[in-house]
């Protein structure tokens, strides 16, 4: 099954005098359909955050109040490369795989005990 992911901006670090961004904080979630009817989807994330240069006087300088996350995630896609972002949604894919079938387990051996009174 084929995972979905989603890219978000969770907020931006600007310099309030003159509207330049200089941090985009992102987020990235997938998820994987579970086969099971009835039973809840599978889901993981990651959380990152890039630096960003604006040169408020350039021409393609974007002011605050007109920028969109679409810009914002191409910023931070760009600012991270192909690479980097491919291993991060895969990444979030093995974490997906690790949900389906586990490779670890916590726990003890012995089973809880319960008393009657």
């Amino acid at each position: 099954m084929a995972d979905t992911y989603s890219w978000k901006v969770a907020t931006l670090d600007r310099e309030i005098s003159n509207g330049t961004v200089y941090t985009v904080h992102y987020t990235v979630s997938a998820s994987r359909t579970n086969p099971v009817e009835g039973e809840s989807d599978y889901t993981a994330g990651s959380y990152g955050s890039v630096g960003v240069t604006a040169d408020p006087t350039s021409k393609s300088f974007i002011a605050y109040e007109d920028l969109t996350e679409d810009t914002c995630i191409d910023w931070v896609k760009a600012d991270l490369g192909s690479e980097s972002v491919d291993s991060i949604e895969a990444s979030i894919s093995s974490n997906l795989d690790n949900q389906v079938n586990p490779i670890d387990a916590a726990g003890v051996p012995w089973a809880t005990e319960t008393t009657t009174d």
